[in-house]
């Protein structure tokens, strides 16, 4: 008797999960093994485009950010579909490379299709607004991404900043303009 209800749950759950609207894409993390913290931090720092500190004070979607897995899939199946992508911005405290003004904006993987299927990976890193983190970002300074694979984490959580040094304040002034990056045609989410 226990084992036909036992049962019956499993095969809701997995209805459940074929009927959802979201698509996942699994994560694979390569790490080098017995790497020091020391080398570790300085790899990360060097291989970023730029590393600050900062709270996460919203998120919005934006359109005209590209998205590698969709425009494979747009591709591959000659079907356009538009899209807008997930955008998380930081309030910045300190930054240790690159030039960080006030605020950062980081770019995502999710997605919300027109179709209304929402695109999510496992490798995003997924923020929380109000929280701080230090964050290893890459990419072009208009379209900067991180991922659970760095070694972005929550501020109060990691010790890279005992190695990285004490840092810079942020430098007031404002983003140059770039289209999918226009605060203006920002859509809030939250």
């Amino acid at each position: 008797m226990f084992y036909l209800n036992k049962q019956k749950i499993v095969i809701s759950f997995v209805i459940c999960l074929l009927l959802s609207a979201t698509e996942v894409f699994a994560c694979s993390c390569v790490s080098i093994p017995n790497e020091d913290v020391n080398d570790a931090v300085q790899n990360a720092a060097k291989h970023s485009t730029m590393v600050f500190a900062g709270k996460v004070v919203g998120f919005e979607y934006r359109k005209g950010i590209p998205n590698q897995y969709l425009e494979s899939h747009e591709k591959d199946s000659g079907k356009h579909n538009d899209y807008e992508t997930k955008v998380v911005k930081f309030q910045v405290e300190r930054w240790w490379k690159g030039e960080a003004t006030t605020e950062a904006f980081l770019v995502t993987d999710e997605t919300k299709n027109s179709d209304g299927i929402v695109t999510v990976s496992s490798c995003d890193y997924h923020f929380k607004e109000g929280e701080s983190y230090l964050v290893y970002a890459y990419g072009k300074e208009n379209e900067l991404r991180t991922h659970a694979c760095t070694r972005t984490r929550l501020l109060n959580k990691t010790e890279d900043v005992k190695i990285l040094g004490e840092g810079k304040e942020p430098v007031e002034k404002k983003h140059k303009p770039n289209k999918s990056l226009d605060v203006r045609a920002k859509q809030r989410l939250f």
